[in-house]
């Protein structure tokens, strides 16, 4: 009864560290399309952003750019798991969306839920947040935000026209190799990578 206690034992301890990264986070195999938005996160060649600290450095140092609160379509949440700064490819697409918005739908505009984020904050986010990866984020590379689509106009709930044109303009950067996006059920959002 004790040696397979014991094996038992070991088996679990083998399991948990084969899962788990320098950091300690368990490590969930990650999909090929998640995989695909990564390396395209990474191909701007900015470090993983780790805390704080860095997040300063790599924006005295001009690699992130500030995202205003109020831009012309667009409105930012208040953050709390993320910062407003992004790559400054990020920022001109993020510009280049709300324009199209507002050009297809009139002085309408939407939220943006979330931008850069460090190590800590993802780590923070995966206690809250279901959909927060348990590997690195497009997030973490300064090469990702996310727009509410049940949030335009400072209004919760949802506007199927609005959501409707958003996801046609998203699928149109999409195919012109601008962007990456997927349409979050959990935290009703459209996470948006920067290729």
């Amino acid at each position: 009864m004790y040696r397979k206690f014991s094996f038992l034992l070991l088996i679990l301890i083998i399991t948990g560290f084969q899962f788990s990264n320098a950091q300690g986070r368990k490590i969930i195999p990650p999909s090929e399309e998640y995989k695909k938005h990564l390396n395209a996160a990474k191909s701007h060649n900015l470090d993983l952003v780790k805390d704080k600290k860095h997040l300063d450095k790599l924006v005295n140092r001009g690699k992130l750019v500030a995202v205003k609160q109020r831009g012309y379509g667009w409105r930012v949440a208040d953050l709390t798991h993320s910062h407003g700064y992004l790559i400054p490819k990020g920022q001109q697409v993020l510009r280049d969306i709300a324009r199209e918005f507002v050009k297809e739908t009139g002085q309408n505009f939407f939220v943006v839920t979330s931008l850069t984020r460090t190590l800590k904050d993802q780590d923070r986010l995966r206690g809250v947040n279901g959909n927060a990866s348990s590997n690195d984020s497009a997030h973490n590379y300064g090469a990702s935000f996310d727009i509410s689509y049940v949030r335009f106009n400072h209004k919760l709930g949802r506007n199927d026209q609005l959501d409707k044109e958003l996801n046609r303009i998203l699928t149109g950067f999409q195919n012109s190799g601008r962007i990456y996006f997927v349409k979050e059920r959990l935290s009703k959002c459209y996470h948006i990578v920067i290729r």
